[in-house]
């Protein structure tokens, strides 16, 4: 009996050990990451392209191309290609966007004439009905106009502007810093390795492996997924005649990195669109209709064939660990929220794994016998 509680007490004693020392790593790295945030942000940038290029660049050193050629290439490939891709989005967007502003006048007045009764009469407000009606209304004050949120969105705009130089000098860090990453990937990648010492390097490399498969699952299957649904939100709405269907299938598909976003992110604006274009009625229902088709197609056979039906991580761990980075380290947060949340997956995973086979947690079969 005393042996057994010893060992329990022993493993009780271990796990807190690890669990302080993990939480002093986590508080002093998260530190760091937040003072230079601004310094890391285009190293993450250029890590995630290595990441997701690696593998191509294997594919060229197998054909015996020299790596540095091979990433030279790949680099200049997807260069063109997202040159190419923005030289047809860019100038169609802008084309839609203006095509919407001269017609929104006409919306918006169709809108009132829909709305602005039924408000009035459940509502008991009396609303302005038109543009000259509303300026009367602020300079009387009978509707107050936010100062302070105007104050503020100029301070944002002047704050954006002022950061522009920096982002622009970032742009041009980024295609360097991944040059030299990926042609030094696997060199890092046992570099770091051999800082460990040597009785858990098979260990870590194997949990290195668990990590590197959740978190390529997610990036790597949710990109592809990503330009998928961009394609056929922006196809489907073009077809029922939804303004702005190149904008919102490509911000959809954006957004879809993020489990749930991007399919909201969809619907919302294009049935806020529909209905101020044609009013509720057959319009509608094609969008509500095409966007559930998408969303089974994605979930039948969309996610299964490229994801092999799951993604390691929970998409609620994944919004999640995608909400605290934002919010504590902000575009950084966003890079690195993903390989964190792998991490964490394992090591807890690992730990339910010791403590089901320790003497505290007991063993089933002397229990039942």
């Amino acid at each position: 009996m005393s042996s057994a509680f010893d060992d329990d007490r022993a493993f009780t004693l271990r796990a807190v050990r690890w669990g302080i020392t993990t939480a002093a790593a986590l508080t002093v790295l998260v530190a760091l990451l937040w003072l230079l945030k601004g310094a890391l942000t285009p190293l993450a940038v250029a890590w995630v392209i290595a990441y997701l290029c690696d593998p191509l660049v294997d594919v060229f050193e197998r054909i015996r191309i020299p790596r540095g050629v091979a990433v030279l290439v790949i680099l200049l490939l997807i260069g063109s290609a997202a040159v190419a891709t923005a030289l047809f989005l860019i100038p169609t967007m802008q084309h839609e966007l203006a095509a919407v502003s001269a017609r929104l006048p006409a919306y918006l007045g169709g809108a009132m004439d829909r709305l602005l009764p039924w408000i009035q009469q459940e509502l008991g407000l009396t609303l302005p009905t038109s543009i000259h009606e509303a300026i009367a209304s602020f300079r009387a004050g009978e509707i107050p106009f936010p100062l302070e949120a105007a104050r503020a969105l100029l301070q944002r705009t002047l704050a954006t502007i002022t950061g522009t130089m920096g982002a622009l000098v970032s742009l041009l860090i980024i295609p360097v810093l991944a040059y030299y990453l990926i042609v030094e990937f696997d060199r890092i990648r046992l570099a770091v390795l051999g800082l460990v010492p040597v009785a858990y390097q098979g260990t870590v490399a194997e949990h290195a492996a668990r990590v590197d498969r959740l978190v390529s699952s997610f990036i790597r299957g949710q990109l592809s997924i990503c330009a998928a649904l961009g394609i056929l939100y922006a196809t489907g709405f073009a077809v029922i005649g939804i303004d702005l269907a190149l904008v919102i299938g490509v911000a959809s598909g954006m957004a879809a990195i993020i489990p749930y976003v991007g399919g909201a992110l969809a619907l919302g604006s294009a049935s806020g669109m529909c209905l101020l274009q044609f009013g509720p009625g057959m319009e509608l229902a094609l969008v509500v209709g095409w966007y559930a088709l998408v969303q089974a197609f994605e979930s039948t056979i969309l996610t299964p064939r490229i994801l092999g039906g799951s993604l390691g991580m929970h998409p609620v761990v994944v919004i999640v660990a995608l909400l605290i980075g934002a919010d504590l380290l902000g575009f950084l947060g966003l890079m690195v929220a993903v390989p964190v949340a792998a991490v964490v997956q394992v090591v807890i995973q690992d730990m339910v794994a010791l403590y089901r086979a320790s003497p505290l947690f007991g063993t089933p079969t002397e229990e039942g016998a």
